[in-house]
């Protein structure tokens, strides 16, 4: 003040200069709303409880969610193993149904009595074989062979016996035909073939040749048959090349010709078909 009177300034003059050296009028509206609005201790130490008690009920929440959590894991891990053992249950029945399934195949497959190929069998295996050696163009060979006079066997031994027989005959082949894809069938009554894939007219001749062997091996008596005192067979082979145009029973066919021969000839021999000849 002393100043402005230095100055010669009047008493309005240092007034105004006064008033423009003050803050706006908003700025001092807004720093008494600032101070208005911050708060007491009081209102802070309420607040700083609120949150504390915020916390804690956070924290409850949480040991909440964690045995809630550990529950489910244990709930999980029991789920689970029974799972597992329910599964290892699964695949076990599954096996068991497969051994089952492919036993009930077998003897579905198998004559009842001789334990070897059936008729349904043995036509279904003669049809695939027939097919396949068409395609790798090989020879397939079929024998039949009929027991001789077994008639007059049953009626001298009775038909216990005779299924005994029969039985001891269908081993005679099943020990003549080793090969896997070799099958031994029970063609109808004392009848039974033999199937023989990838083999020629020697190879055909060379196994009824140890079906007859094996057979005389075992000396199975007969004391019905006119032509020996032991049980003997009547055989009939034949050897085709299939072709997707011939037919399967034509091989059939020709072995059973050449088998009536055998039988006609005199029985105990076998006959290869030959064209002309039989």
């Amino acid at each position: 003040m002393a100043l402005s009177r230095d100055l010669g300034l009047t008493e309005t003059e240092i007034a105004i200069d006064r008033l423009e050296t003050l803050p706006p009028i908003n700025q001092l509206f807004d720093f008494i709303t600032i101070v208005e609005r911050e708060p007491s201790r009081e209102q802070l130490k309420k607040e700083l409880a609120e949150l504390r008690r915020e916390v804690e009920a956070l924290k409850l929440e949480k040991i909440d969610l964690e045995i809630v959590i550990e529950n489910i894991t244990e709930h999980a891990d029991g789920i689970e193993n029974e799972l597992r053992a329910r599964n290892k249950e699964i695949v076990s029945l599954n096996h068991q149904l497969a051994l089952a399934n492919k036993e009930l195949e077998q003897l579905a497959n198998l004559d009842g009595l001789t334990e070897i190929a059936n008729r349904r069998h043995f036509d279904e295996t003669l049809t695939r074989e027939w097919r396949r050696m068409a395609r790798q163009r090989q020879p397939l060979s079929l024998i039949l062979g009929d027991i001789d006079f077994f008639k007059r066997y049953n009626d001298t031994y009775g038909h216990q016996a005779g299924d005994w027989c029969l039985k001891q005959v269908a081993l005679a082949f099943s020990q003549a035909a080793k090969r896997p894809s070799d099958l031994v069938a029970r063609y109808g009554g004392e009848e039974i073939a033999v199937i023989l894939p990838d083999t020629d007219e020697r190879g055909g001749i060379y196994v009824a040749a140890e079906i007859r062997s094996h057979l005389r091996a075992m000396a199975i008596e007969h004391g019905g048959s006119p032509i020996d005192k032991y049980v003997t067979l009547s055989l009939g082979i034949a050897t085709l090349f299939p072709t997707p145009e011939l037919s399967a029973t034509l091989l059939v066919n020709q072995a059973d010709t050449a088998l009536y021969k055998a039988k006609k000839d005199g029985r105990n021999r076998t006959v290869f078909f030959r064209k002309g000849s039989v």
